[in-house]
């Protein structure tokens, strides 16, 4: 049977274990930025390496466009010039494969052309979300990028890269040329399987002719794209036996879906893990070719499962390798229960698409400072007393005895976890209680002295002297300017899942009828409109913004909203909540203000966001002088705003 860690050859790289970081815009740096930026990049990159991960992807890298003077492409990945085109890459890339070499690594290029953004074989659209028709492409610009891929090729070859993958899935122009849902050209680009696989056969083509030295070349591939009209399995073996019999590639890696639906190739925690592995094994069938599977590949255990299957011959992993890059490491060592989990948040994407800040990762707040090192131990030693024991409190205790101070976290509850324990009750987020777990046992470890059960006044906190106070006590559920709220059936998002008005998990009780109301821009009110969904439940959801989770990106809200309404979940778009009345909610739609309502409602829930809880940190200001307020406390965000708020506080604490 074969195990992750079996030696295996593909192409011209040889690898003494399968597990394979694939492309991402990971970390915080750019290859062609300033230094500080190429050093960031690098140093993200190389960490992965050093820690046991010998074939990693790097970032995408776009090919140019070809586009008329003026046009400006719009979207995630949009290029105009390319990367490669771009001044000092070849002399950037040789650096950077120089690096990965010399930590024992292979140097990637993942050759990207954005779909649609604005070049397409037709003017059609993929999907259902985004609606800009592209640019068809004529004769000479098809030509035309058939040379320009050649020639960025040899670029990539010149610096230094050890493999070359064409990026023929989630909404590339490769990709749209295979798949019939995109591809009505009647020319011989179009029309046939073959014809379709043209473009993709004479761009690999290209490329082995144009690159004088021997280097391993392979297919990003999907093998369902899973919306209507699009190809599928049958499709795919085709592909997969047509390109392994004229000899000109390498490997091919496998993903399931599309950029944006259910599942996106990103999937979320509504998937299992792994779960399209076997179909993956399917496709792999039609070659003798290495095949690379990626896809809610989170842990170690996933990883050796899909091998020991005979599923896949590597395994793609990039989340749980962002939230843990010595995974291998720890793995070997036989301290693989020691990894920090990926949890599957989605902050690393949601926070570049949506709300375009910089690349982080909701459990690892170090990611994107690799270039930094970890945080130095200190010099001279202080109390530190925290007041909350969330994920800002936990985070906070645990940096700040790495670092050598003293710690004392006390908290009100029984357990750790905060609002986050709460919501790991929702069935979505069950991988939530991994990260709380492993956090009980980072502070274990530290011998970090946690108290429970303390309610904190001022008082208690000036007695006990601290040279430091972080007051990380979270948030209360926010209530929704309405009338009716005080209700025995209008309960709020905490009640539901447990740790509300006092009640035990389960022993609120909620009827069959739920009107939901979203009031929170994250994904709270979808987890609990899927979790009492799940249960049986007929759920209506209320939100008066167009989406109803506007803060969760599009790769991940598909698969929740699939098995939403699966499940029976309705959605009433654009509407607020104007007051509840027994069995009728009375609502307005926010634009109009026209009135209506939904009659025969046996329960209420307000998932409508939290306000923070600080009350303590007033009492304090200006009786402590190390005084400090942060998380949800300070305001109430996205799981990764309070680890980076932590980190940032601890590396100040010198």
């Amino acid at each position: 049977m074969p195990d992750l860690f079996d030696p295996i050859t593909v192409g011209t790289i040889t690898l003494d274990h399968r597990m394979v970081m694939p492309p991402h815009s990971g970390g915080r740096g750019a290859l062609l930025g300033r230094e500080d930026q190429f050093e960031r990049f690098c140093a993200y990159w190389v960490q992965r390496v050093e820690a046991g991960v010998q074939w990693v992807g790097g970032a995408p890298t776009f090919v140019a466009n070809p586009l008329v003077p003026g046009f400006e492409p719009t979207g995630v990945g949009a290029m105009a010039d390319g990367t490669f085109r771009q001044r000092g890459y070849v002399e950037r890339l040789a650096e950077y494969s120089r690096r990965l070499h010399d930590a024992g690594g292979w140097s990637t290029v993942q050759m990207v052309l954005q779909g649609g953004l604005p070049t397409a074989p037709s003017p059609t659209l993929s999907g259902y979300r985004d609606h800009q028709v592209p640019h068809a492409l004529d004769l000479d610009e098809v030509a035309w990028l058939v040379r320009e891929y050649g020639e960025s090729a040899a670029l990539a070859a010149d610096g230094g890269a050890d493999v070359i993958e064409l990026h023929a899935n989630h909404d590339d122009v490769l990709q749209w040329f295979l798949s019939p849902r995109t591809n009505r050209r009647t020319d011989g680009y179009g029309g046939t399987p073959e014809n379709r696989r043209r473009l993709l056969r004479e761009v690999v083509e290209r490329i082995r002719t144009r690159i004088d030295r021997p280097i391993t070349v392979g297919l990003r591939l999907c093998v369902d794209e899973m919306i209507e009209g699009g190809y599928g399995l049958e499709e795919c073996q085709r592909l997969l036996s047509a390109f392994t019999a004229e000899g000109t590639v390498d490997y091919f890696s496998l993903d399931v879906g599309n950029n944006w639906g259910a599942p996106s190739y990103v999937a979320p925690n509504t998937y299992g893990p792994a779960q399209w592995a076997a179909r993956c094994a399917e496709a792999g069938e039609a070659t003798d070719l290495p095949i690379l599977y990626a896809g809610r590949v989170g842990d170690v255990a996933t990883a050796r499962q899909v091998i020991a299957d005979g599923h896949a011959d590597l395994v793609g992993v990039v989340r749980a390798l962002i939230a843990e890059p010595r995974l291998l490491e720890l793995a070997r060592a036989g301290e693989e229960g020691d990894a920090r989990p990926c949890i599957g948040v989605q902050d690393c994407l949601s926070r570049r698409v949506v709300e375009h800040l910089p690349f982080a990762c909701a459990v690892n707040p170090h990611v994107g400072r690799e270039h930094e090192g970890p945080l130095p131990r200190v010099d001279r030693a202080r109390s530190v007393l925290v007041v909350g024991g969330g994920p800002a409190g936990t985070e906070v205790a645990a940096l700040a005895t790495e670092r050598g101070h003293r710690v004392e976290l006390w908290e009100r509850d029984d357990h750790l976890g905060g609002q986050l324990a709460v919501a790991a009750r929702a069935r979505m987020n069950r991988p939530y209680a991994d990260w709380i777990d492993w956090q009980v046992r980072r502070l274990e470890r530290l011998d970090v002295a946690v108290r429970f059960g303390v309610e904190a006044t001022a008082d208690l906190v000036l007695a006990h002297d601290a040279d430091v106070v972080v007051v990380a006590t979270g948030a209360v559920p926010r209530l929704p300017d309405a009338e009716g709220l005080d209700q025995p059936h209008v309960l709020t998002a905490v009640d539901v899942l447990g740790g509300g008005r006092g009640a035990a998990v389960g022993r609120v009780e909620v009827g069959h009828r739920v009107v939901v109301i979203a009031e929170d821009d994250r994904p709270v009110p979808l987890a609990v409109a899927d979790h009492l969904a799940g249960a049986g439940h007929e759920v209506v959801v209320v939100h008066q913004s167009p989406d109803p989770s506007p803060l969760t990106n599009k790769y991940t809200i598909g698969g929740i909203m699939a098995r939403l309404d699966a499940e029976g979940g309705r959605l009433v778009p654009h509407a607020r909540l104007v007051a509840v009345d027994g069995p009728t909610v009375h609502l307005a739609n926010v634009y109009s203000g026209r009135p209506f309502a939904l009659e025969d409602v046996d329960t209420v829930v307000l998932a409508c966001g939290a306000v923070p809880s600080a009350s303590l940190h007033t009492a304090l200001r200006g009786s402590v002088d190390g005084l400090h307020l942060l998380g949800d406390a300070f305001a109430p965000r996205r799981l990764v705003a309070a680890t980076r708020q932590a980190f940032a506080l601890v590396a100040g604490l010198d």
